[in-house]
């Protein structure tokens, strides 16, 4: 019988009642590891250290693997010091403690304390039994025993799970600290993400905001209180607003107060603004090259090639708001048109 077909009898077979039904399980499972269950090599009741163990695999100088056996009732954990003692007191590669359900691998030479030196948990009844197959033979196998490599493989084991235990622990304090101080490159990762599916670009106060768990930025706030605006379903110009004071403009949802309606500054830089969180460079590329029917540029890296220059963003480049009313509308519906914004997208708001 192989080992597949012993486990898969063991799946199908009653849960062991007692100790001595358990032990009668490893048996078959050993035999099918290359074991010899009657002969030298595999001895029951085996004597170390004022005690006994189970079973004992033997080498040919010396015990290699002690197996401890108990009933599906008993609670492990109350044995694992004593076994893993005897273990180490002898100079044994691997020991185990199992139920005949649970097969509890240790390395004893380790240092950690008893329960750390754990590296590897076989369940009988559960998983793939080709995974099992797989994992009693690297461990178990008396080719593997005997050739050190279960012991090998065994140290391994247990180094990548104490790497997954240690990062366990520290990455929800590290993924923390990443949330309430955002990583530039994190908040450049999503920011290119959200332009790649979105089609829009979020500032960086929007990314943190949304990392922190906090309400997503609309805009950026004027210093000062600003009224509280209503919107005109279209895009009038000022002076068909009879008395009325323009107050701030609603770019693509989101509402924006101004200070000098009359000369256009914070209108053109706040619609310029979130044209270039959209759409970043190519918004930079496009008003770098475009000039207005007189030949005067909208945009230049030198502050000094316009008549009232402001920085768009933190970046480099300078957008003329020097503008009156009626320019500021035009300059408004030729940045929109040539980024495919609906007229919609941009509305005036009054007090």
């Amino acid at each position: 019988m192989s080992l597949r077909e012993c486990l898969d009898k063991i799946r199908r077979s009653p849960v062991p009642a007692n100790e001595q039904e358990t032990i009668t399980t490893i048996l078959m499972i050993l035999r099918d590891l290359g074991w010899d269950p009657f002969g030298e090599e595999v001895r029951q009741e085996y004597a170390v250290g004022g005690g006994r163990v189970d079973i004992a695999l033997i080498g040919p100088r010396r015990a290699v693997a002690f197996i401890e056996a108990k009933s599906a009732r008993v609670d492990l954990n109350a044995h694992v010091e004593q076994v893993v003692k005897y273990a180490f007191h002898e100079g044994v590669d691997i020991c185990v403690l199992t139920n005949g359900l649970e097969w509890w691998l240790y390395l004893p030479r380790e240092r950690d304390p008893f329960e750390q030196r754990r590296f590897s948990v076989l369940k009988t009844h559960e998983g793939p039994i080709r995974r099992l197959v797989s994992h009693f033979e690297s461990f178990l196998s008396k080719e593997s025993l005997l050739s050190g490599q279960a012991e090998k493989r065994g140290k391994q084991t247990l180094q990548a799970k104490r790497e997954a235990d240690y990062l366990a622990a520290e990455l929800p304090e590290l993924w923390k600290q990443m949330l309430a101080e955002p990583d530039d490159g994190l908040v450049e990762l999503i920011g290119k993400r959200a332009y790649e599916q979105l089609n829009a670009r979020p500032t960086k106060e929007q990314t943190s905001a949304l990392l922190r768990s906090s309400p997503l930025l609309s805009s950026v706030p004027d210093t000062g209180t600003s009224p509280i605006a209503r919107e005109k379903p279209s895009i009038p110009t000022p002076r068909s607003s009879g008395t009325r004071k323009p107050t701030g403009v609603r770019i693509r949802g989101s509402r924006y107060y101004v200070k000098h309606w009359r000369d256009g500054i914070d209108v053109v830089r706040r619609l310029a603004e979130v044209l270039y969180q959209q759409h970043g460079t190519d918004f930079e590329e496009f008003v770098l090259a475009h000039r207005t029917s007189g030949g005067n540029p909208i945009a230049s890296r030198n502050p000094d090639d316009l008549r009232g220059p402001t920085r768009l963003g933190s970046t480099d480049v300078f957008v003329e708001t020097d503008l009156n009313a009626a320019q500021m509308l035009s300059r408004a519906s030729f940045l929109l048109r040539n980024f495919r914004q609906q007229g919609s997208d941009l509305k005036i708001l009054y007090d």
